[in-house]
């Protein structure tokens, strides 16, 4: 996008921010399911797509909590192919539940670590978690930062 899509797009959004302020009570309060944003992203990730190339400013996108002291901030969805790209952020002293993998889930460590069965996993480590494999609770002392592909 270019600096003059950016401010188009800066300059529709206060738009629909006026519009849906002036609207006020009449609205539903009630949020849209997440598969209703997962659809949306997903929709735009492939409008981006034909441009060739998309980038993700690190001071965009939005963290999401997923557990306590957890976060994720979504970087690209594949809807077609059933895989999502992501950041996870794990405060110092949280837990990521453990969970199990549809498809391989690829994670590397970009700050931090965590640990996994006793095994510490640091900062440039790249971890796989094969498919239909689960695994145990993850734990980052000190906090991590860590980039995921996995699936939706």
């Amino acid at each position: 996008m270019s600096d003059q899509d950016d401010d188009a797009f800066a300059a529709l959004i206060a738009q629909w921010d006026k519009r849906l302020a002036d609207a006020g009570a009449a609205l539903d309060a009630e949020a849209p399911p997440p598969a209703l944003w997962e659809r949306i992203s997903a929709r735009i990730d492939d409008l981006e797509a034909a441009h060739g190339t998309r980038t993700v400013g690190a001071g965009s996108g939005v963290w999401e909590p997923t557990s306590p002291g957890v976060q994720r901030k979504r970087l690209h969805i594949d809807a077609n192919a059933g895989w999502q790209a992501f950041l996870v952020r794990i405060d110092p002293g949280a837990t990521v539940p453990a969970h199990a993998h549809p498809i391989l889930e690829e994670c590397l460590v970009l700050e931090g670590a965590f640990e996994l069965d006793g095994q510490t996993i640091r900062k440039g480590d790249f971890h796989l978690a094969f498919a239909g494999h689960g695994h145990s609770d993850i734990h980052s002392p000190g906090g991590a930062l860590l980039y995921i592909r996995a699936s939706l």
